[in-house]
């Protein structure tokens, strides 16, 4: 056995650890700028890198949906595996909710419910790649993209966030990126790490410049079946 753990290879993906660079929204940075805070000084210190509203109390879950856990956990009707897609009461909800501001009706079909959104990350570039595709990804952005992007061998092509304006997409330069290979165009909305909203207005000028049309609908709601039946 020993033999044999000699023999494995220990090298690390080059090309994924490349497409890491530390950015503002690296979370090994952030961890260490906390660990340094001076334990002696008693002034708060709010962590607006944290995107998690649950870690703090001021952002208790509502009464109503922590119920709705107990009410499904004590039914007995959601004690199974969830199809990977998401549970079919989950996903007409979704596609009820999200059609209430559409000009069109969603279909449960056109709902993938995932565990997060690293996952739905991963599923969306898996569909999407293909040998000579490229992506459009923000910058600045979250570096979880690209690593992703590298992992499904797409070719990162990157549009600016314009700071004078909002940090609005400089859609000249999307259109200047995309060509026959683009496969697609990323917009995070609410912006990470800029912390911009994208008003409608700009959003529907983005997508009527760049052509694109929106296929699925990916929530990243938990994918365990009590989670998803509440």
């Amino acid at each position: 056995m020993e033999n044999l753990w000699s023999k494995l290879s220990r090298r690390e993906n080059e090309e994924l650890n490349a497409s890491t660079d530390i950015t503002v929204t690296d979370r090994g940075t952030l961890s260490m700028l906390m660990q340094n805070i001076n334990p002696e000084d008693q002034r708060p210190v709010l962590s607006l890198s944290h995107g998690d509203p649950g870690a703090f109390s001021s952002f208790r879950t509502r009464h109503i949906a922590e119920q709705a856990v107990v009410d499904a956990l004590r039914s007995a009707k959601f004690n199974c595996y969830a199809p990977f897609v998401g549970i079919l009461p989950a996903r007409r909800a979704v596609a009820d909710y999200l059609s209430r501001d559409l000009p069109y009706k969603l279909s449960p079909d056109d709902v993938y419910i995932t565990s997060g959104c690293a996952l739905a990350m991963e599923v969306i570039l898996t569909v999407v790649a293909s040998p000579g595709a490229n992506i459009l990804l923000p910058r600045p952005g979250f570096p979880n993209y690209e690593a992703r992007c590298v992992f499904s061998h797409l070719e990162i092509r990157h549009y600016d966030l314009l700071p004078d304006n909002k940090w609005e997409v400089d859609l000249e330069a999307v259109v200047e990126l995309t060509d026959e290979n683009t496969v697609a165009v990323l917009p995070v909305n609410p912006g990470s790490p800029c912390g911009n909203v994208i008003s409608y207005e700009h959003l529907k000028m983005r997508w009527a410049v760049t052509g694109w049309r929106l296929g699925w609908v990916v929530t990243c709601d938990p994918t365990g079946t009590l989670q998803q039946s509440n």
